[in-house]
């Protein structure tokens, strides 16, 4: 039976504009969630919390529209590499969204045993944000456009994190855990620099799949 095109461009283009809003919400959370860490605010766990179980719902309803596109559809083959990169990008602003909340978690630790960050911690998280806001912001046109990936471009925000991972990793291990509130809060300081790393890189290996999806080759990014 050939491939049942009807409707597919339709569906593909309502998935995109919901991809597109989840990518803002996951945004706009973990933005929330790095300023409370900049700031050692502990309000914004809730926040974080509901965003998360929101994120949930979400996920299931991208999922599903996707796999009807699968069930109703019988698309070709590139339809289906762009079908299973979108499925890998909800999954992945899940994760986003996840690490905003454990973020804003260990905010929480933090704040209750500290009164600020130094500035050899904070900066260089500030630049990890800043390249994976840029990351988010060239997936978003890519997948929701059908663009290619710069992947020149994509290589040169990876390295910046990846520079300033390192910055606040030597900072760690020069400053005493008393001028972070002590061993616990330390702890939790650690895993938010991994974590925005960790964000990165997710949206890093999502880029290098869209190209694949395109191209049907692949490509590395996080070199």
């Amino acid at each position: 039976m050939p491939p049942i095109r009807t409707g597919l461009d339709e569906r593909v283009t309502s998935v995109q504009k919901e991809l597109k809003d989840y990518f803002e919400e996951a945004r706009h959370v973990y933005a929330d969630a790095i300023d409370a860490f900049t700031k050692l605010d502990s309000e914004v766990y809730d926040e974080a919390k509901r965003a998360r179980a929101k994120a949930r719902e979400m996920n299931w309803d991208l999922t599903n529209d996707l796999l009807l596109i699968l069930a109703l559809n019988q698309p070709l083959m590139q339809d289906l590499r762009i079908i299973a990169t979108y499925l890998r990008a909800v999954d992945t602003v899940e994760r986003l969204i996840r690490h905003a909340r454990d973020i804003a978690r260990s905010d929480r630790s933090i704040d209750e045993n500290a009164d600020q960050l130094p500035t050899e911690i904070v900066e260089p998280v500030l630049e990890m944000h800043k390249s994976l806001n840029s990351l988010i912001d060239i997936t978003v046109h890519c997948l929701t456009e059908g663009q290619e990936v710069p992947a020149d471009e994509v290589r040169t925000h990876w390295r910046n994190v990846k520079s300033s991972h390192a910055k606040a990793v030597a900072a760690l291990s020069n400053l005493k855990s008393d001028t972070m509130g002590g061993k616990a809060a330390r702890l939790e300081v650690i895993n938010i620099v991994n974590r925005v790393d960790r964000s990165a890189y997710n949206i890093v290996r999502l880029n290098g799949m869209w190209h694949h999806a395109l191209n049907n080759e692949n490509i590395i990014l996080d070199d």
